[in-house]
């Protein structure tokens, strides 16, 4: 008896110490804000504002106590009774309001007061009760604003740093509930033009011809990952270098591992290839 009690101690001690570790504030990157909708059209602003946030950490999270504000006035600290838990990879959209037939149709989980979405310029900042920044966007002219779409956040960059970056969001295409574009609660479509970014980039060989030592120059029109290959025309291939985020790649290239011939550089991003024509000559 004496050692089943022990064990039966142990167990629930175990079971507590689990509650209680699935009770933890995020850390700095761990809440990525991946959508916002500021200019709702099917109904008012009032109403149809939210913001949708994403737990990319590999635990559950408790958001009792943060706060949502922007750089004025603007602020809310996250409320309730209950607690409030973001489980790993899972969505939560903050409301303005949280009724369905006044919002337009958004299944919020939380509703916030005293925070407003300015239609051209402003900021979401998610922090501690500290102030420790967790994420925060400040978008402004030149960020995909539309009126009854929300700005999405691009799935390939779903991360703190990239989601500073106005050329990774896209304006929302899918309706919801009353007519306004946006995917609350989802994960956001990688619609973000995909082959926009590969026919507007631009790539430059410096020679070419060459003898195997040139300059390879890739600009893109917004941060973009992929990959650059090497391409033959009898179908040998392979990977040469993998990139993330970038704007603009510079490669100076000692081709020695590659033997004479027609070659294609190919740049692989957004699901697109863009190929352009290489000579080696030695």
């Amino acid at each position: 008896m004496k050692k089943s009690y022990v064990i039966l101690v142990t167990f629930l001690m175990a079971g507590y110490w689990i509650a209680l570790t699935a009770q933890t504030l995020p850390r700095a990157g761990e809440l990525i804000i991946t959508e916002i909708m500021a200019n709702p059209e099917a109904v008012s602003d009032s109403n149809g504002e939210w913001v949708e946030i994403f737990n990319s950490s590999d635990h559950a999270v408790l958001i009792n106590g943060l706060i949502i504000k922007d750089e004025g006035s603007n602020k809310h600290t996250i409320t309730s009774s209950a607690d409030l838990i973001i489980q790993p990879g899972g969505y939560w959209v903050l409301v303005k309001n949280k009724d369905t037939t006044a919002n337009g149709g958004v299944q919020g989980n939380y509703q916030y007061s005293n925070f407003t979405l300015a239609n051209t310029a402003d900021q979401v900042i998610l922090c501690l009760s500290d102030e420790t920044i967790i994420d925060a966007v400040a978008y402004e002219t030149g960020w995909p604003l539309n009126a009854g779409a929300s700005m999405e956040l691009h799935p390939d960059f779903v991360q703190a740093t990239a989601n500073d970056l106005p050329g990774n969001w896209f304006p929302a295409r899918i309706a919801y509930g009353a007519g306004d574009k946006g995917s609350p609660g989802q994960p956001n479509p990688a619609v973000m033009g995909g082959s926009q970014v590969i026919t507007t980039a631009t790539v430059d060989i410096f020679p070419n011809p060459n003898s195997g030592h040139f300059i390879l120059d890739v600009k893109f029109p917004r941060a973009t990952s992929g990959e650059i290959r090497f391409a033959n025309t009898i179908g040998q291939n392979f990977s040469y270098v993998s990139f993330k985020n970038m704007l603009q790649l510079h490669e100076v290239i000692e081709a020695g591992f590659i033997s004479p011939g027609i070659w294609f550089v190919q740049v692989v991003a957004a699901g697109q290839i863009l190929t352009t024509r290489l000579v080696i000559e030695k």
